[in-house]
C-alpha cells in the first residue's frame, strides 16, 4: 500500500497545482496538496524562529563539526518552513509514513512500483530518497533490497551505517533536494527537532547524514524516478551553501 501523499504547493502556483494534478492523475497516485509558505510573508512568529548568519556550526559526533556558510534567502527559509510544516502536520495526522513531493517535478511511473515495495526494506529504515547526492561515501557491500523486474530495481542504505564514521568520511556531503522522499514518523520528529531555529535549506537539513543520523536508503536505478519540469522556480534564486569542515 502506497504511503498518504503530500504535494507542497503554493496556492499561487495555480500552473504547478494542475501539472502535478494531472501527473499524479495518470499514474493513480491519490494525493493532497499542502500550502507552501511564502518566505517573503513570513509571520512575526516565523521571523523569530529565522536565524539570520553568514556561518552556522553543526556539530557531529567525535568532536567534529561543520560549518555551513551564507544565510538563507527568503525563499529558501520558506521552503525549509514548508516541509517543518509539513512534518509537523504528518506527525499530528497519525500517519506512520508518508509521500513529500515538491510541486516542479514529473515522476516516473516506475515511482509506484517503488511506492508499492518499500516493505521490502527489512532493516530499520527513517527516509527514502528518491533524489541525488554529492558524493556521499557509502559502506561497501550494503545489502540491496530488490523489489523490479529486473536488478536495477533495489533499495540501499546511504552513508556508512554508523555516526562516527558518518562524520568522519561524511563531514562535507550531502543530498541534494527534497523533490521526492518518504519519511516515517521517527524521521519527521528528528527533523523537527534539528529543524528549529530556521538556518538551514531543507535539502541539507535531510541531507546532511553525518549531522541528521538519519537511517536513510535509495532507490534505485538512479536519476530514473523523478525528472524536474521546465518551470519558473517560486523560491528564486538560492546561495550557494560551502560546507566547511570545523
Amino acid at each position: 500500500m502506497i504511503p498518504k501523499c503530500f504535494v507542497i504547493n503554493m496556492p499561487s502556483a495555480q500552473d504547478r497545482r494542475e501539472s502535478m494534478t494531472t501527473s499524479l492523475n495518470n499514474l493513480g497516485i491519490s494525493f493532497e496538496f499542502f500550502e507552501a509558505t511564502n518566505g517573503r510573508e513570513l509571520t512575526p512568529d516565523q521571523e523569530k524562529q529565522c536565524l539570520h548568519q553568514d556561518e552556522v556550526v553543526l556539530p557531529l559526533r567525535a568532536g567534529r563539526k561543520v560549518i555551513v556558510k551564507n544565510s538563507l534567502t527568503p525563499g529558501e527559509f520558506g521552503c525549509a518552513f514548508s516541509h517543518l510544516r509539513l512534518y509537523q502536520h504528518i506527525l499530528d495526522s497519525g500517519l506512520d509514513r508518508a509521500v513529500i513531493l515538491e510541486d516542479d517535478v514529473d515522476p516516473h511511473p516506475d515511482t509506484i512500483l517503488a511506492l508499492e515495495n518499500l516493505d521490502k526494506i527489512t532493516e530499520p529504515w527513517d527516509v527514502v530518497h528518491f533524489s541525488s547526492h554529492k558524493g556521499i561515501k557509502n559502506l561497501p557491500f550494503s545489502h540491496k533490497y530488490y523489489f523490479g523486474p529486473d536488478k536495477r530495481y533495489y533499495f540501499q542504505r546511504l552513508g556508512m551505517h554508523n555516526p562516527t564514521i558518518d562524520a568522519i568520511h561524511n563531514q562535507r556531503r550531502v543530498l541534494i533536494y527534497t523533490t521526492m522522499y518518504v519519511v516515517t514518523r521517527r524521521a519527521c520528529e528528528r527533523l523537527l527537532e534539528l529543524g528549529y531555529p530556521v538556518r538551514l535549506p531543507s535539502d541539507y537539513l535531510l541531507g546532511l547524514l553525518c549531522y541528521n543520523e538519519l537511517r536513510m536508503f535509495r532507490a534505485f536505478p538512479l536519476d530514473h524516478y523523478v525528472r524536474f519540469k521546465d518551470v519558473p522556480s517560486t523560491i528564486g534564486a538560492g546561495r550557494e551553501h560551502n560546507l566547511i569542515r570545523a
